[in-house]
C-alpha cells in the first residue's frame, strides 16, 4: 500500500464529498435525473476530473501522483457515500 500523502488523503476525501453531492442531486433534483447520465458515470467522471486537475496543477502525469489502490479506494468511497446519501434522502 502506498504511503498516505496529503494528495492521496485529499483525493479520497474529495471523492467522498463528490459522492454525497451526486447522491443528493440524484435524490432531490428531477432535472439532474432527466439528463439520463447514470450516477456511476458521474462518480467516475469526478474521479477523472480530480486526477487531471491534480496532474495539471502539479505538472506531472496523474499515474505518477495517485497509485491504483488509492484510485480504487476513492471510487469505492464515492460509491458508498453516493448510495448511502441516496438511501437516506429517499
Amino acid at each position: 500500500m502506498p504511503a498516505l500523502s496529503p494528495l492521496t488523503i485529499g483525493f479520497v476525501l474529495l471523492n467522498a464529498i463528490f459522492g454525497v453531492i451526486i447522491g443528493a442531486l440524484t435524490a432531490r433534483a428531477p432535472a439532474f435525473n432527466a439528463l439520463g447520465v447514470p450516477s456511476f458515470l458521474w462518480l467516475v467522471a469526478g474521479l477523472f476530473a480530480f486526477e487531471m486537475a491534480a496532474g495539471v496543477a502539479l505538472k506531472a502525469h496523474p499515474s505518477s501522483l495517485i497509485a491504483m489502490p488509492v484510485r480504487v479506494s476513492g471510487l469505492v468511497m464515492s460509491f458508498i457515500c453516493c448510495y448511502a446519501t441516496l438511501a437516506f434522502m429517499t
